[in-house]
């Protein structure tokens, strides 16, 4: 079976898992508040294999989230996924943030994740009932009536670090939130 290496920076949260190819096996996170990726990625990838009685050199690939996100976070992520990459002579798959953190939906909905980009902005994109992305990813100033559009319509679960920013403007009270 694949065994991929899993890396996720793209915000504050600092996690790494390692996956079968059908699923994940095991799971490091830090879900602090502050950024640790420079502090606890590495240390993270070496328990994980250890854990796992696994060697870099067993890898058949590694994959990262690709942001939108922390730019600080993400280089962090990107450079360790790359110099593995490199040395090892292994494929990286480029995981997009937004459609992730959808896919943690499991109910046939529309999902507006959203990634906290500072004051009122967020990153964020839209996804159909068939988890297709529907909306562009852009950076999106939050407004009251911000996905208006969609809340008419019917039920708009929405995911991510901007969802508590969202919660306290939004005036349409029949969208179920939800924050992982």
């Amino acid at each position: 079976m694949q065994k991929i290496l899993c890396i996720e920076t793209a915000s504050t949260n600092c996690s790494v898992a390692l996956s079968n190819g059908e699923g994940v096996v095991a799971v490091k996170e830090d879900y602090s508040l502050n950024f640790s990726h420079a502090e606890r990625l590495h240390i993270f990838i070496q328990e994980i294999l250890r854990e796992n009685n696994l060697a870099l050199s067993n890898l058949d690939a590694i994959a990262i989230s690709e942001g939108p996100g922390s730019y600080t976070g993400l280089r962090i992520g990107v450079s360790a996924a790359k110099g593995l990459c490199f040395s090892l002579d292994i494929p990286l798959i480029a995981v997009p943030t937004l459609a992730s953190l959808s896919h943690q939906v499991k109910e046939k909905v529309v999902v507006v994740p959203m990634m906290d980009a500072r004051r009122m902005e967020v990153y964020t994109a839209v996804f159909n009932e068939q988890q297709e992305q529907v909306e562009k990813t852009s950076a999106k100033i939050l407004e009251a009536d911000s996905y208006s559009h969609l809340l008419e319509k019917g039920k708009v679960y929405f995911i991510g670090s901007g969802v508590e920013k969202f919660r306290n403007i939004c005036l349409a009270r029949k969208c179920c939130l939800y924050r992982r």
